[in-house]
């Protein structure tokens, strides 16, 4: 899409989260609610496929412009398809999760 790679947005940012983690867990205990939450922010962290792009609705709708050029398409209604595509992909992702 931008071809912002996920690992310059997020730029240092898993390993402050971890070392935070490890300070919480060092003062409130490794059961406490904040430390097992960025457990889990870790973990989704570490998910994150090497290589993975940011796509957002601005992206997606300059995607699709270059995909389809000659439509007549507005600004508003390519971030309505871009958010409509994005909202599809949610649900799809999150039923095949159940």
């Amino acid at each position: 899409m931008s071809g912002v790679e996920i690992e310059a947005v997020l730029d240092g940012a898993p390993e402050f989260v971890a070392s935070a983690v490890a300070h919480l867990s060092s003062c409130l205990g490794e059961t406490h609610p904040t430390v097992v939450a960025g457990r889990r922010v870790i973990a989704s962290l570490e998910a994150i496929p090497r290589g993975a792009v940011l796509v957002t609705e601005e992206t997606l709708s300059a995607a699709i412009h270059r995909a389809w050029p000659y439509r007549q398409k507005t600004t508003s209604g390519l971030s309505l398809s871009a958010a409509s595509i994005l909202a599809a992909l949610r649900t799809t992702k999150e039923a095949a999760g159940r």
